[in-house]
């Protein structure tokens, strides 16, 4: 499971790490123990790393999409899931009562990534009370000047008030919810990567610093941004080969099924939920076409080339008509 806790014996902070991934590289592996649904790719932030800032349609997920989602998924195994990919979770204004929902019919794991500026104290803790398992902030600086500067709003003070607060909530109520804060390094914010660590720190259980990418092929401008090693994207090797094919996948709003969390313009649609279900797309011929060409390693031509290789190479998508473009920077 991806949000696995790591803490040491005297309970001090450590530094996130991605658990082991027990991932069967085959054509038709078992269905994922962990999915994604996307509830919203609306953001109220405009991280200028982040490929957001260049989806043409953004929109809420349907409650129905969603709970038939959950449904499904668990009924095929999965035992965690997370909601939220693209955009701003807490902008959908059911998020606590998909938690609940999710919690109620058995998953395991329950969890959300948030930038923390778009929830109220109120919501944090229904959302708590709801069953989420573990929340985790994602904060880019350490000063008001920097954070500004890479989010697009100053939101930084109200986000570390709405962190406190997870953990006060937490002590009082004796909740055991994981509080986790996410740091993107920029040549921007690097030299206050120990600031926000220290600010954070006694809050939270896990650190996660982050190496700037081309997120998902689409943002080769974060070279320019922050430090991008050829063929090491986010260290990790271009001879390895990709979990995603092969270990979960993301329901977008509008219900299609893309086998990357960072498919932020669907040129890796695998599926429309809307006429088949997970079952049928997790094991479709498309699926495995897509998953024999990591295991060949004959990626180019398609989104996951430019993503691994740090490439700016034309791609297509998956799906013919799927893709949408984006929206170039100005």
């Amino acid at each position: 499971m991806v949000d696995s806790i790591k803490m040491s014996k005297d309970n001090s902070l450590k530094t996130r790490k991605k658990t082991t991934r027990e991932v069967n590289y085959s054509l038709v592996p078992p269905f994922p123990k962990e999915i994604l649904i996307d509830i919203s790719s609306l953001c109220n932030h405009s991280c200028n790393f982040c490929s957001n800032v260049k989806m043409r349609n953004k929109s809420h997920a349907s409650d129905d999409m969603v709970y038939k989602a959950l449904d499904e998924a668990k009924n095929e195994g999965s035992e965690a899931v997370g909601l939220y990919a693209t955009g701003e979770p807490f902008l959908n204004k059911n998020l606590e009562e998909f938690i609940r929902y999710a919690k109620k019919i058995g998953y395991q794991y329950v969890f959300v990534t948030t930038n923390g500026a778009a929830v109220t104290q109120k919501r944090i803790a229904q959302a708590i009370e709801n069953g989420l398992d573990s929340i985790k902030f994602s904060i880019h600086g350490g000063t008001p000047e920097t954070y500004e500067k890479i989010h697009g709003k100053n939101d930084l003070e109200r986000v570390i008030k709405n962190l406190k607060y997870v953990d006060e909530y937490r002590k009082i109520n004796n909740k055991k919810i994981k509080i986790f804060v996410s740091m993107v390094e920029t040549y921007a914010n690097t030299n206050e990567i120990g600031l926000l660590k220290k600010t954070v720190e006694k809050y939270i259980d896990e650190w996660d610093l982050k190496k700037m990418f081309n997120s998902c092929g689409t943002m080769p401008e974060n070279n320019l941004i922050g430090e991008i090693e050829e063929n090491n994207i986010r260290g990790r090797s271009h001879h390895d080969t990709c979990f995603q094919p092969f270990g979960s996948f993301t329901i977008t709003p509008e219900g299609f099924v893309s086998g990357c969390v960072l498919d932020y313009h669907k040129a890796l649609i695998v599926g429309d939920f809307n006429k088949h279900s997970l079952k049928e797309i997790w094991e479709s011929k498309v699926y495995q076409d897509w998953r024999q060409r990591h295991l060949n390693k004959k990626t180019l031509g398609s989104i996951c080339y430019n993503c691994i290789h740090n490439k700016n190479e034309p791609y297509d998508s998956l799906i013919p008509g799927t893709l949408e473009m984006p929206i170039e920077k100005k």
